[in-house]
């Protein structure tokens, strides 16, 4: 079927950044899932990381799947 329930591709990784108060950024990347609606969240312990989170849109990869 088109829309199977597998689970989508996440990956983390630590990347350098150009900033010297952040010498380095966690990115996050998930990959081919279904809904083009889906909401990631950062936490530490119990807190929901809100401050410094970039979120860039969602893209189709022409399969029925996005990332």
């Amino acid at each position: 079927s088109l829309l199977s329930s597998s689970a989508p591709s996440i990956s983390t990784s630590l990347v350098p950044w150009s900033s010297q108060a952040s010498p380095s950024c966690l990115l996050c990347s998930v990959m081919d899932f279904h809904l083009a609606q889906v909401q990631l969240r950062w936490f530490q312990g119990q807190q929901e990381l809100l401050g410094h989170v970039l979120a860039p849109n969602v893209v189709p990869n022409g399969d029925w799947t996005h990332q």
